[in-house]
């Protein structure tokens, strides 16, 4: 996905009280103020203003606060906030740039931010048969069934048990230094036949915990055998 100018803020210089204060007069309608919502939440997490406070993370500062708001939903209104512009999001709607996330992550292709809708999504019809539609066309109907297509045509490559048993590992590790009900996810997944391992929605403020949950797994992973050098074969005189 190429990388997007940085969207403006109109909530930064906010204090903590008068940002949750808008957040709520904002999830009064939330239909229309998803994406306000969002830029809100992302001054939250990019601001420091939480520090030495009762609150772990932005986020259960304001739902915990506000309960009607969905902890879900309010990371995806700051994922698309983040990357596309208001007016994007006001012209393509939230549910499908999220969906459209989804689908550049599945399909591996880039998206211009600033102009997503010339982006060619494959959406299969009644029969099964894929179409290319620009994504500026498509319904949200459109990318699930797209999304859905695309997920079950890539075959499943299974991971090693020990890939497996090494990032259950990891994920106790991780996952037990933040807070309940932390978004925190440690996750394992193929990219170019490799298995990797993917740390998603790490609080900024609390990015120290990740570092003390890795610095507690040193010496507790096994050693990564070294590639075995096979012998030269001995020549005859």
């Amino acid at each position: 996905m190429s990388k997007p100018n940085a969207v403006p803020n109109p909530y930064e210089g906010l204090s903590a009280e008068q940002a949750l204060e808008t957040m709520r007069q904002l999830s009064k309608d939330e239909t229309r103020n998803h994406v306000l919502m969002g830029l809100l939440y992302n001054y939250l997490v990019d601001s420091k203003l939480l520090e030495g406070s009762d609150y772990k993370s932005p986020l259960d500062f304001i739902c915990d606060n506000i309960q009607e708001i969905s902890r879900t939903a309010l990371l995806d209104y700051g994922l698309v906030a983040r990357s596309f512009k208001q007016e994007v999001c006001t012209q393509y709607g939230l549910s499908r740039l999220r969906l459209l996330f989804s689908y550049k992550d599945a399909a591996k292709i880039e998206v211009n931010l600033e102009e997503p809708g010339g982006t060619f999504i494959l959406v299969p019809d009644k029969q099964g048969e894929v179409q290319p539609k620009l994504f500026a066309d498509c319904s949200v109907a459109d990318m699930r069934q797209a999304l859905q297509h695309l997920r079950e045509a890539t075959p499943a490559t299974p991971f090693p048990p020990e890939d497996r048993a090494l990032v259950d590992a990891y994920r106790a590790a991780v996952t037990q230094r933040f807070p309940r009900g932390s978004p925190v996810r440690v996750q394992l997944r193929k990219y170019k036949g490799e298995s990797m391992m993917e740390f998603r929605l790490i609080p900024v403020a609390q990015a120290n915990l990740l570092l003390e949950a890795m610095m507690d797994m040193v010496g507790k992973v096994p050693p990564v055998p070294a590639p075995q050098v096979l012998p030269k074969a001995v020549q005859r005189s």
